[in-house]
């Protein structure tokens, strides 16, 4: 199966909307967050929420969040925890650019009904998030971020389950890489897609052998990357699944590609979009009934929602 869906159609007032993220309720329903405003980086920029219900099959119209007065609102990580706690993890703008955002995080116990005072996570300016917290074999989590006064890439990590933080060290680069996306190889070790401003239009790859405190140089791979961010994921299946677009320019198209040996190759790619505008900002779960989701900036003026199966991705038509 395949099916697609554009999250809202129309919001006149806040027409720019980019970089979602989204997490998976425990009864299935998901929660969407992005930021929008007049356009990015504007003092009027929030953050906004949608709720898919599993039941009825749609989103709900989109919400404020989170608005905070005068300053831009950012990036943004959702993430429920096993305990069905969710976690936002979020950036808002202090200054003229996103190098003097500062990095927050708050919590709801009610799926997202209610969330706690924001807690400043790191008191360094310019600490960004964009992909997926990802919880390892150990318990440890890992939440990618990255220096936008730098652009060096590396992980917070917490031992205790989100009580308590540190920082990991850098992902080692000659090229500047931001926005890793992350998954835990079979072996323990760590793999780690990056965006590049690199000439050469490749996306890079670190690994790390002891949960992200250290990480091999960033070297470039065959797939490309127009300086626009990745996302992954490791199926039930074991295969690992990757959204990017697979061109040096511009953010059309946006594909999906599939490995079956660890990250090593990607035999397998299908196309989302294709169609002249901006499709990028990809984030995607797999759900607990199998189902992959997907939610992505559909030309800044909306987020899509696309879902498919293993029969889609394997090459079935759409239906």
């Amino acid at each position: 199966m395949y099916a697609e869906t554009l999250i809202f159609e129309d919001a006149s007032d806040r027409p720019s909307h980019h970089c979602a993220s989204m997490a998976e309720l425990p009864n299935g329903d998901l929660l969407c967050v992005w930021y929008a405003g007049s356009r990015e980086g504007a003092a009027d920029v929030a953050l906004m929420m949608a709720r898919w219900g599993r039941a009825e099959a749609r989103w709900s119209a989109p919400r404020v969040l989170l608005d905070t007065p005068g300053r831009p609102d950012g990036n943004a990580v959702i993430h429920l925890d096993s305990g069905g706690k969710l976690w936002l993890f979020h950036d808002v703008i202090q200054g003229r650019g996103w190098d003097s955002a500062l990095l927050y995080l708050r919590t709801s116990e009610d799926g997202g009904i209610t969330w706690t005072e924001p807690v400043l996570m790191d008191e360094a300016p310019g600490m960004m998030v964009r992909n997926s917290l990802l919880v390892l074999a150990s318990g440890e989590w890992l939440l990618p971020a990255y220096d936008e006064r730098t652009w060096r890439s590396f992980c917070y990590i917490s031992g205790d389950a989100g009580a308590s933080w540190q920082r990991g060290g850098l992902m080692p680069s000659p090229v500047p890489v931001i926005q890793p996306a992350l998954i835990q190889r079979d072996d323990g070790s760590l793999l780690a897609y990056l965006r590049t401003g690199a000439e050469d239009h490749h996306i890079r790859a670190s690994i790390s052998a002891n949960c992200g405190r250290s990480w091999s140089p960033c070297l470039p791979t065959e797939l490309r990357n127009p300086n626009s961010g990745i996302d992954m994921v490791r199926l039930q299946s074991g295969e690992i699944l990757l959204v990017f677009n697979n061109v040096t320019e511009g953010r059309t198209p946006l594909h999906v590609a599939v490995s079956t040996d660890e990250g090593r190759t990607w035999p397998l790619t299908r196309v989302l979009e294709t169609g002249p505008g901006e499709f990028s900002y990809p984030c995607v779960i797999q759900s607990h009934t199998g189902r992959i989701h997907l939610v992505y900036t559909y030309d800044r003026r909306s987020i899509k929602h696309v879902q498919f199966d293993s029969q889609w991705l394997n090459g079935v038509a759409r239906s």
